[in-house]
């Protein structure tokens, strides 16, 4: 009987170190990494961003940009509730885990021909390719859907915010879904199809130098004053840079028809831009000598639109 008794008091003892081990280690185990990585998924992005929230520089460039508020009465879908761009939040995102990492496929193909096109609203980047290297873009958010490259924008300052922070610059690079052959084509099926169109969203910082292909794109415009001028031919990638982390959520075309058929894809690292190139960029004027008459669509709400995480 005493030898039983003394191995029952050996058992519980036991137990009982046991017990404390296990809540020593579930207070003192740390947050998974993937947790901390989803919270700061922009941190580095708005790290040293100090321009001031959306609010006040938005709307003071829409009073410079005639009609932005009657674009709903030619164009129903601007008073849509799935509009862009909007005011990404700084956490809330729901994670993608497992999902297909996104494919630059022909990033790296040097352009046949390479052509700005400044109107006076916007400096637009075209390009021409073989018919079997167009830059093309499928997996990750568009998973098995293929887009085709169709054109990449200039926009200063950013329409994309994030948390209320407005960025000096963004790009903005339009893609059509291969089951079309044009853009016409794509917006006639956009009403039935959600996803016609993906677009890429890069957001520039202030830094001590200018990613080479924005720095590129705004040496020839200020150099030759027409609506349309050549360019020296790289691949799409001297530009856009291919990424894998990125933020996504459902929109729209930020310029009427304002069409809700948008895959936009954020990338989560900023591309960096000099204040001395933005400056250059505020004092462009258009082809006839003009200032440019801004087109920086304000903020549209998220409504209950989700924000997705790839990284």
């Amino acid at each position: 009987m005493a030898q039983l008794c003394s191995c029952l008091l050996v058992l519980i003892y036991k137990c009982y170190v046991l017990h404390k081990f296990y809540i020593h280690v579930q207070i003192s185990e740390k947050p998974p990494t993937v947790k901390l990585k989803a919270r700061c998924f922009y941190c580095e992005i708005m790290k040293n961003q100090h321009t001031k929230p959306t609010a006040k520089p938005v709307i003071e460039i829409q009073n410079k940009n005639r009609g932005q508020t009657e674009w709903g009465n030619l164009f129903p879908d601007c008073k849509g509730r799935s509009q862009s761009p909007v005011d990404l939040p700084v956490k809330g995102f729901i994670r993608a885990r497992g999902a297909r990492p996104l494919m630059f496929n022909n990033y790296d193909i040097v352009a046949q021909k390479l052509t700005v096109h400044n109107d006076g609203r916007r400096v637009i980047l075209y390009g021409q390719w073989n018919e079997k290297q167009k830059p093309v873009v499928y997996g990750g958010a568009a998973h098995s859907r293929r887009y085709i490259f169709h054109s990449l924008s200039l926009i200063w300052p950013s329409e994309h915010t994030i948390g209320g922070l407005q960025f000096p610059m963004e790009t903005q690079m339009l893609h059509i879904s291969a089951d079309y052959n044009s853009l016409k084509e794509a917006l006639d099926a956009a009403p039935s199809d959600p996803q016609a169109f993906l677009g890429i969203v890069n957001l520039y910082k202030y830094s001590d130098h200018t990613q080479q292909g924005l720095k590129e794109i705004l040496d020839e415009v200020l150099k030759v004053n027409t609506i349309n001028a050549s360019v020296n031919t790289h691949p799409l990638r001297f530009f856009s840079p291919p990424f894998k982390e990125y933020a996504c959520y459902q929109g729209s075309l930020t310029t009427p028809p304002c069409t809700e058929s948008v895959l936009w894809l954020v990338r989560a690292r900023s591309l960096p831009v000099t204040k001395e190139a933005v400056e250059s960029a505020h004092g462009l004027l258009d082809p006839y000598g003009q200032p440019r008459r801004f087109a920086v669509r304000m903020s549209q709400p998220l409504n209950d639109r989700k924000v997705f995480l790839f990284y």
